[in-house]
């Protein structure tokens, strides 16, 4: 303001002092003559010239130091740094200048920065520049320091970054990663567990130099359920072994307003009843919060006359989450008789046992929270479902399944064998085939899966896990939070990754339309594929002999009908009385007998032993033990079959499996030459798991088949024939008859007088 005016001031005085120089005064002329005058001698008057003010210009500012420049990536600079602004009249007025635009010294490129000044005289002078950010070379331990730094983990929304934009790697490892995966995935602990402490150590690396920082984080535990709906379902029995009697509501519990169902103990109990004897069973209740499961089994000693009680119990706490029997001999102490007697003209003479101990099953560890309900008058104490009957009905061959809409009761002989595939497609059909499987559904699948292999699966002992769950939490984000496909696929791959002939995937849950998925050989284990590819070179080797591998007849007479060849490709409730028809068939020059197990792939453990009835008229003797509570016995066998006279020997291959193992096993002990190739092996009974999801497999069971070496004295080791019975005599190739005959010429050669 004051530079206006002082030009206001000068451009007044300036038109003032113009108008005063040309100020004159203009008379009229005259007609006179005129006068002439003489010149005078005085000087001349001088006239001074008048001195005008000096006119002002105002200048607009001037920038300096306004120039391109380059910097690097991430320098804090100042845009300014360097430029100034010079005013004629104002001075320094570098403060004012304004930057029209902005760049980003963090993202390298090539930005022009606008500048603009204005004086107080409104007179406005702009300029403009290059800055050129160009990329930090950064060194390796910068990078690393600086991607450690970023990092910030907070529960519950966890994420584990994996690398970052300036190339440094970063991976990850969980002291728990049942809890926490080693990709962030994040699995609470069980309700009644405390709270997860647990330690995420990341490894960070960039061209060659690596540096770790480990993170502390806290997952708490899940909290208890409680009971929101209450419904009853019908109940439908389809088993031809057990006879168990329809049920039209059978009360059903759901928790938290979720999809798992859960059963009263009891009520499961008497639903089941014809397949166990439920009226043996007592209930009562030690305390407030356990309930105890027990029976007495009364039996004579095996002189006959003394009377022995074994009491059997389960006890299941309802706070502390747990299932404890004092030995698994609980779960079959109750079992009904099936309709077909698998164990004809068998008597068992004697037999000596190794007690098995307490089992205490921490349920709650696998996330399953037991609940005592109160409706008006009437306790429930609830437990999930499937659980009931993995616990209840696991050991007797048959099984509850739930599919949304109905419980049925099944035969694992008709599961297991496939021989009802319309029946397997009933109970699979349900209003949820269409739907999708909730969290709480599959997570249940998952616990259980690890809950059913930790207690129940035979072979845990010889795969080296602690818990399945260390199998497991690799794929539980898949299964949990992916498709219903996805959580099918990855129980799928559970069962034949074991690389266990005994185990294998049945079919899908009911949170899909029925479907039995398709097998290749690309799913199977190392030891699977070994068995299938001898499986086809002997299935080629028949083809040759026989033109088909199914045209392989019942018997075969070698060596001018001395020999004689029983061939055994299964063994079933048929095959005893099957067996007797072909020996009294056989011509009476037949002396020596062989048992062609060679492509025999195992069946019903019971035809094994009464067609030793008609091999021997010694005792035999039967082996298993049971890995999860150490418990084992042995049998000791007779028949009521009358026994034929003759040479026997025991013809095996890589085929020979399962049953067939154990009858090679057997033969061994009497004294049997088993000759050929060495069994394939299949140690265990097979059982069915039905889970949560509606998905099923079948597994090795804990009757684990053996063989006894020792002594009563000193005691007795037994040994799995899991990996199959070594032969007292090779064969090349199993299929040749001449081959045969030679081997039991030389039996026969070296034959005591």
């Amino acid at each position: 303001m004051k530079k206006k005016i002082i030009s206001l001031l000068m451009v007044m005085l300036f038109a003032i002092g113009f108008v005063a120089c040309n100020k004159t005064t203009t008379e009229a002329p005259t007609t006179e003559a005129p006068t002439t005058v003489a010149p005078t001698t005085e000087a001349p008057t001088t006239v001074e010239p008048t001195t005008e003010a000096p006119t002002t210009v105002d200048l607009a500012p001037t920038l300096i130091g306004v120039a391109d420049r380059e910097i690097t990536e991430d320098d804090a600079v100042e845009v300014l740094d360097g430029i100034t602004a010079i005013d004629d009249l104002d001075g320094d007025i570098t403060e004012d200048i304004i930057v029209t635009t902005d760049f980003d010294y963090q993202v390298p490129g090539v930005y022009t920065v606008e500048l603009s000044i204005t004086d107080s005289g409104d007179n406005t002078t702009t300029a403009s520049f290059v800055i050129t950010v160009v990329e930090r070379i950064l060194t390796p331990e910068e990078k690393v320091s600086m991607a450690l730094n970023e990092i910030v983990l907070t529960y519950p929304n966890l994420t584990l970054p994996m690398f970052t934009s300036y190339g440094v790697l970063l991976s990850w490892q969980s002291s728990n990663p049942r809890v926490i995966s080693s990709g962030g995935y994040v699995i609470n602990p069980s309700v009644g567990q405390p709270d997860a402490v647990v330690e995420l150590t990341v490894r960070a690396s960039s061209s060659g130099y690596v540096e770790s920082k480990t993170f502390e984080i806290t997952i708490p535990a899940n909290s208890e359920v409680t009971v929101t709906d209450h419904t009853t379902l019908p109940f439908e029995g389809t088993s031809e072994e057990y006879v168990v009697t329809d049920n039209p509501a059978v009360d059903i519990f759901y928790v938290d307003n979720g999809s798992v169902p859960y059963i009263d103990v009891q009520t499961f109990m008497s639903l089941i009843d014809g397949a166990i004897e439920a009226e043996i069973l007592e209930y009562t209740y030690p305390e407030t919060d356990v309930l105890r499961v027990s029976y007495d089994v009364t039996y004579l000693d095996i002189d006959g006359v003394t009377e022995v009680t074994e009491t059997y119990y389960a006890e299941i706490d309802f706070t502390a989450n747990t299932f404890t029997v004092n030995n698994f001999d609980f779960f079959a102490g109750y079992i009904a008789s099936t309709e077909s007697n698998y164990g004809e003209g068998l008597n068992y003479v004697d037999a000596e046992y190794v007690d098995g101990h307490e089992v205490v099953i921490p349920l709650g560890f696998y996330n399953f929270d037991l609940v005592i309900h109160t409706e008006g008058e009437e306790t429930y104490y609830l437990m999930p479902l499937a659980v009931a009957n993995r616990l209840f009905a696991g050991d007797i061959y048959y099984d509850v399944y739930y599919n949304g809409d109905k419980l049925w009761g099944i035969d694992t002989f008709v599961i297991s064998g496939g021989d009802d595939p319309a029946l397997i497609t009933e109970i699979q059909t349900s209003s949820l085939n269409t739907a999708n499987a909730p969290r709480d559904m599959k997570l249940a699948t998952y616990h259980y899966l690890a809950f059913v292999m930790d207690y129940f699966y035979g072979l845990k002992p010889d795969k080296g896990y602690e818990t399945y769950y260390d199998k497991l939490y690799a794929s539980a984000k898949t299964m949990i939070e992916g498709t219903d496909s996805n959580l099918y696929s990855q129980v799928f791959k559970l069962a034949y990754g074991l690389d266990d002939l005994h185990t294998s995937y049945l079919f899908d849950g009911y949170w899909n339309a029925p479907r039995v998925p398709g097998l290749s050989i690309s799913d199977l284990g190392p030891g699977t594929v070994a068995f299938y590819e001898y499986l086809w070179d002997i299935q080629d080797r028949l083809d040759a002999k026989y033109g088909s591998y199914n045209n392989m007849p019942t018997h075969t007479l070698l060596d001018n009908n001395t020999v004689a060849v029983i061939h055994i490709t299964g063994f079933t409730i048929d095959t005893p009385n099957e067996f007797k028809a072909i020996m009294d068939s056989l011509p009476s020059t037949v002396t020596d007998v062989v048992i062609d197990l060679s492509y025999n792939t195992g069946g019903n453990v019971g035809a094994v032993m009464r067609i030793f009835g008609y091999m021997t008229e010694e005792q035999y003797l039967y082996h298993s033990q049971n890995p999860a509570d150490g418990s084992a016995v042995t049998y000791y066998i007779e028949s009521d079959y009358v026994a034929y006279d003759k040479n026997w020997y025991v013809l095996t291959s890589g085929v020979t499996f399962s049953a067939a193992n154990l009858f090679a096993s057997m033969a061994k002990e009497l004294g049997i030459p088993v000759i050929g190739q060495q069994s394939s092996g299949g140690a265990c009974s097979i059982g069915v798991v039905m889970n949560p999801d509606g998905s099923a497999i079948m597994i090795s069971t804990n009757n684990v088949l053996s063989t006894r070496s020792g002594n009563e004295i000193d005691g007795y080791t037994y040994t799995s024939v899991e990996n199959g019975v070594p032969v007292d005599r090779i064969m090349t190739d199993v299929t040749s008859d001449n081959e045969l005959v030679n081997v039991i010429n030389e039996y026969r050669a070296n034959a005591p007088l």
